[in-house]
C-alpha cells in the first residue's frame, strides 16, 4: 500500500511539473516556442510625472526689470527689445554726463570770472580757455543752458527707465494672451432707406460705414 502510494505521488509530481513548464513557455502566433515565462521580466516603467508649468509671472518680470533693465524683456521672450532698451539708456546717459561735464566746467569758468572761485578748486586747461574767451555774462549763460539740459535728460533718462519696466508688466500680462485667428474686423457700406410714414416730413437718405468686429 505505501508503495503504491509513493507511485502515486511521483505520478502526480511528474504530471504537475511538466504543466508548470508548459506554462511557462510562451509562444509565437505559429506555435513556436520563444522564451519561458520565468525569463521575462515586466519593467514597469514609473510614469513621468511633469511639473505643472510655473504661470507666467508678470510681477516676477516688473521686478526683473527694475533690478536689471531687459531682463523682464527677456523672462517675456521679448529678446529683441533688450537692445532698444540699452541703446535708449546709453544715448540718455551719454548726455546726461556731457551736460553735467560741460555744466561744471563753465561754472568754475564763472566763479573764476566773478571771483568767486573756491580754494579748494583748480581749474582745467579747457576751464581757463573759457573764463579767457567768454565775459561773464555768457558763461553764466551757457551755465544756465547745460544745468537745464542735464536735468532734462535726467528726466528723460528716469522716465526711459520707467518705460523699461512698464513694458515688461505689460508684455508679462498679455503673454499667456491669445488672439483667436477669427479676429477680424470688417468694413462695410452702410444705406438706409426712407420708410413711409403717415405724417409728411421730410426724409433723407442715410448713407455711411459699417464697422463690425469678430472675435
Amino acid at each position: 500500500m505505501p508503495r503504491r502510494f509513493l507511485l502515486l505521488l511521483g505520478f502526480i509530481a511528474i504530471l504537475a511539473f511538466q504543466k508548470t513548464e508548459a506554462q511557462n513557455v510562451v509562444f509565437d502566433t505559429v506555435g513556436n516556442a520563444i522564451i519561458s515565462a520565468d525569463t521575462i521580466v515586466k519593467e514597469e516603467k514609473a510614469a513621468k510625472v511633469k511639473k505643472a508649468k510655473k504661470p507666467h509671472s508678470p510681477t516676477k518680470a516688473t521686478i526683473m526689470s527694475a533690478c536689471l533693465p531687459g531682463l523682464g524683456q527677456i523672462y517675456n521672450g521679448k529678446w529683441w527689445k533688450v537692445p532698444i532698451v540699452y541703446a535708449g539708456l546709453g544715448g540718455l546717459g551719454y548726455f546726461v554726463y556731457n551736460n553735467f561735464s560741460e555744466y561744471r566746467s563753465y561754472l568754475h569758468a564763472y566763479e573764476y570770472k566773478t571771483g568767486d572761485l573756491p580754494d579748494d578748486v583748480t581749474l582745467s586747461q579747457y576751464e581757463t580757455e573759457l573764463a579767457n574767451h567768454y565775459s561773464g555774462s555768457q558763461l553764466q549763460t551757457y551755465k544756465e543752458t547745460y544745468r537745464r539740459n542735464f536735468e532734462l535728460f535726467t528726466i528723460l533718462t528716469v522716465a526711459w527707465y520707467g518705460l523699461n519696466i512698464v513694458d515688461a508688466c505689460v508684455d508679462g500680462h498679455l503673454y499667456t494672451y491669445d488672439i483667436s485667428d477669427n479676429l477680424s474686423l470688417s468694413v462695410d457700406p452702410y444705406l438706409r432707406q426712407q420708410t413711409e410714414s403717415p405724417i409728411k416730413i421730410p426724409q433723407y437718405a442715410q448713407v455711411g460705414l459699417s464697422f463690425q468686429l469678430n472675435f
